[in-house]
């Protein structure tokens, strides 16, 4: 079955495979949390006569510093230990309540997963394959990512910020391509959205002010830009309207 968003399914008892919609399925894994993208033809299998339990979670978005690593396979397979394996559970425990029964705090309940568990796919990501840029490499992407946050309120240009990072803008874009396999533009630009995202959500206050602090020109330009990468205006989250898929 075609799925529409972000799926995490987590085998915490048992073994289980991931099926691909054409060609074979894969090794029957146990503890393992595997994650497909939007638009992923799957389905599940285990072994006859052997009991499986497993948690499934579904996003529409994810950070996009997870998306990032993840990259455009059709599947990720990633090894939970026992303790994680009961962190999942728990995770799912406090989401099916609310789904249940729907109550204030449903919304936080269901970032504070999305965050659990993007916190520990990335991390053992990370774990199990290593990056290759030495550490003085990774601490300039990351100073050059601390300083757009600090000063997101004038949206600081690529030369202002490789100045600020004693680089320059040609060796700031080939670092951030090589770490994070994006443009400069690209993540400072959804570093602005999340923020956008976060200010709408967790707070009143009005459209003109979150559009300053996000960098943008005015109201009318965050609207457009968000209605634009969202394909939902800002007044519609704020709402409680659906939000459409992330675009690619």
């Amino acid at each position: 079955m075609k799925r529409r968003f972000w799926e995490f399914q987590a085998v915490v008892h048992g073994r289980i495979a991931w099926v691909p919609a054409s060609g074979p399925a894969t090794e029957t894994k146990a503890r393992t949390l595997w994650v497909s993208p939007p638009g992923s033809s799957h389905g599940w299998t285990g072994i006859p006569g052997e009991e499986a339990v497993i948690v499934v979670f579904h996003f529409r978005l994810i950070p996009e510093t997870l998306r990032l690593r993840l990259g455009k396979s059709p599947c990720t397979a990633i090894h939970l230990s026992a303790a994680e394996c009961v962190q999942m559970e728990e995770l799912a425990r406090g989401v099916d309540r609310y789904w249940r029964k729907p109550a204030p705090g449903m919304l936080l309940c269901y970032e504070h997963a999305l965050l659990q568990i993007s916190h520990l796919a990335y991390e053992s990501l990370t774990i199990q394959h290593p990056e290759e840029p030495e550490n003085r490499i990774r601490d300039q992407v990351q100073s050059a990512l601390s300083l757009y946050n600090e000063n997101m309120q004038t949206n600081p240009g690529l030369p202002e910020i490789a100045r600020a990072c004693h680089s320059s803008p040609a060796n700031l874009r080939r670092l951030f391509h090589k770490t994070l396999q994006a443009s400069p533009k690209e993540v400072f630009d959804q570093l602005r959205y999340q923020r956008a995202m976060q200010l709408l959500t967790e707070t009143t206050l009005p459209l003109a002010h979150i559009a300053e602090q996000c960098g943008f020109q005015d109201q009318s330009a965050f609207s457009r830009a968000f209605k634009n990468h969202f394909q939902c205006t800002p007044r519609d989250l704020r709402a409680g309207r659906e939000l459409p898929l992330q675009k690619e």
